[in-house]
This record gives structure tokens, C-alpha cells and sequence, in this order.
């Protein structure tokens, strides 16, 4: 699961109008490589993959993320993070100002 801030849904809710934003970008960020799928961050974050998808949409909207293609022989669809610098300062919203 992804580590997130205290009252993260309530954080998430307010910014973004989804309780689960936020959890979702956080894993995101946390991927080691620029592409990522859907199923991998349903995993990190614990949520359905209709959720992903749906907040995945979101993303690639604001031009945060985008579709990279598939991977071969299956139906997984890659994404691709477009704004990494983006992606990571809106994952530390809400951290404790050090």
C-alpha cells in the first residue's frame, strides 16, 4: 500500500473532488520506471481497477500521463508519465514542511 498523509481521502477529496486521487497519484510517482499500467497501481494503492481507470483518465486529461501502448500479447494498456515534476509536487502535497 501506498504511504500517504494523515486524513490523505479528505486531502484528496478536497483537491481533487475524488477521495482516492491522491493515493493514486502518490503511486504513480512512486513507480521506478516513466511507464507504468493500470493492475500495477491497483496493487500499490489497493483500489479497484475501475477506480484506476477512471482516475487514470483524469490524469492523462491535464496531460500529467499519457498511453504509451500495450504490452505485447496482452490487453494491459502502458502509461506513460508526461510531467514527472508535476506528478511528484502534487504527490507531496500535504507533507509536513521541513
Amino acid at each position: 500500500m501506498v504511504s500517504t498523509v494523515p486524513d490523505d481521502r479528505e486531502l484528496s477529496k478536497a483537491l481533487y473532488g475524488s477521495s482516492h486521487m491522491h493515493a493514486v497519484v502518490v503511486a504513480i510517482d512512486s513507480t521506478d520506471t516513466d511507464e507504468f499500467s493500470a493492475p500495477e497501481i491497483a496493487s500499490i494503492t489497493g483500489l479497484a481497477g475501475s477506480s484506476i481507470h477512471v482516475l487514470i483518465s483524469r490524469l492523462i486529461r491535464i496531460g500529467v500521463i499519457e498511453r504509451a501502448g500495450g504490452l505485447p500479447g496482452e490487453r494491459t494498456l502502458l502509461y506513460r508519465k508526461t510531467k514527472p515534476d508535476v506528478l511528484r509536487m502534487l504527490a507531496h502535497i500535504g507533507d509536513p514542511i521541513r
